[in-house]
């Protein structure tokens, strides 16, 4: 017998926690340091993350726009086989 080997690709919803260390003169200037870097999401003080498991929510179709949010593909030519679309 030989051995097929598959995998299956899931869009999730996850709440991360990241960890920012950045050196300003101030707090107050960390701050603004801070704000540009939550709006642009550059990562640029980003040393850590964290992810909470117990917010782990499997998402539906309806949930991301009609699209597909899980796949099943072969993985030796990572051919698609199916979504929850189909």
């Amino acid at each position: 017998m030989e051995n097929f080997d598959f995998y299956i690709d899931r869009k999730v919803s996850i709440w991360v926690r990241e960890f920012h260390s950045l050196e300003a003169e101030s707090l107050e200037e960390a701050k603004e340091k801070m704000l540009e870097e939550f709006d642009n999401g550059y990562g640029d003080y980003l040393c850590d993350r964290e992810e909470f498991w117990d917010t782990y929510t499997e998402l539906t179709p309806s949930q991301n726009g009609g699209n597909s949010t899980a796949e099943l593909y072969f993985e030796k030519t990572n051919q698609l086989i199916k979504n929850n679309k189909d």
